[in-house]
């Protein structure tokens, strides 16, 4: 009698790795058609070097410049399977943004899928290595990981002894949504020094302008669209420093409402960096603002201090309810 076995060999080249939720993927070789799902995941794989491998991108990677070529796969969340397949990729990175049935079909088809999701700094720089084991550029990963936590620690650095401002970061304001905790927004006001003052909110979250008058954050940062040296319209700064139900605030009295690009505070790639030096750099020159107006802070005209009354806060939304009545 012939005993057949059926031997499942695995690969010597194979590499076997958890993603972001907690699935366990192998992959045979290393990934040289690779499909981006998100921005993000397309920056740090420009990042790393390899923009050359990847042939698929979605409608909204728009950065760095170099990837306007690049095969279109669709948007968020309407990838098209049949434009993914006809990529033939060895390896797709999926986002938390991307739909699950998206995932699900894609590895219904026999196409290998992992999602790459950080939630903060941390983990950004985590996930770097991460891409940077899957794809074999190891040692460039753990160069720009290495760059990153360096820029980062120095950003926190700057910050003024003593001072920690409350923050508020307005992600638009038709309705007021802004960002709470467990975003990276909150990540990066932390590490810079700063207090969220919508901390208590889970996620992002809209805000009715009562609630948002009654913080009275210190300083304003508002998603703009091409950061504070672009050409185009800040509108958010733009109706938080003309529109009078914003004027008792004491982020606006004392100019200290700022845009910082949309993308790069927003996505959790490489420029979180540059997000949190610039909003360090906003802290900073704040606190250095604070620490020359602390003997007179009791004057008009200086920023608020700690215990700051609430009585003008009072008044605009009582102006404001009077307004509404008429």
């Amino acid at each position: 009698m012939t005993v057949v076995l059926a031997l499942c060999i695995v690969p010597v080249s194979a590499i076997t790795f958890t993603d972001d939720t907690g699935a366990m993927i192998t992959l045979d070789a290393t990934a040289e058609r690779i499909v981006s799902l998100s921005p993000a995941n397309t920056e740090i794989l420009t990042a790393l070097g390899l923009l050359d491998r990847v042939v698929g991108i979605t409608d909204v990677c728009d950065y760095p410049p170099e990837v306007q070529n690049k095969t279109r796969i669709g948007g968020y969340s309407s990838i098209s399977i049949e434009k993914v397949a006809a990529a033939r990729p060895d390896l797709i990175i999926a986002s938390d943004l991307t739909p699950k049935e998206t995932v699900s079909r894609l590895t219904e088809i026999g196409l290998p899928v992992i999602v790459v999701a950080p939630k903060n700094i941390d983990h950004v720089i985590q996930d770097i290595r991460l891409v940077g084991e899957i794809t074999g550029t190891g040692p460039q990963a753990e160069e720009l990981a290495a760059n990153l936590s360096r820029r980062i620690a120095a950003a926190q650095l700057k910050s003024e002894p003593g001072f920690r401002p409350t923050v508020a970061h307005v992600v638009w304001y038709k309705p007021l949504y802004v960002s709470g905790n467990n975003t990276l927004q909150n990540d990066v006001i932390s590490n810079a020094g700063g207090i969220n003052v919508f901390a208590d909110r889970s996620g992002w979250s809209t805000v009715s302008l009562e609630e948002f008058l009654l913080t009275n954050p210190d300083i304003i940062i508002v998603s703009g669209g091409g950061g504070m040296d672009s050409s185009e319209k800040d509108v958010i700064l733009e109706e938080f420093m003309t529109n009078p139900q914003y004027v008792s605030l004491a982020a606006v009295k004392n100019h200290h409402v700022y845009a910082v690009n949309a993308d790069t505070i927003s996505r959790p790639g490489p420029r979180i960096a540059d997000a949190a030096e610039e909003v360090s750099h906003i802290i900073s020159a704040v606190g250095r603002e604070h620490a020359v107006q602390m003997p007179g802070a009791g004057d008009a005209g200086k920023a608020k201090a700690p215990g700051f009354s609430e009585a003008v806060v009072f008044l605009a939304l009582f102006g404001l309810c009077a307004a509404t009545r008429k």
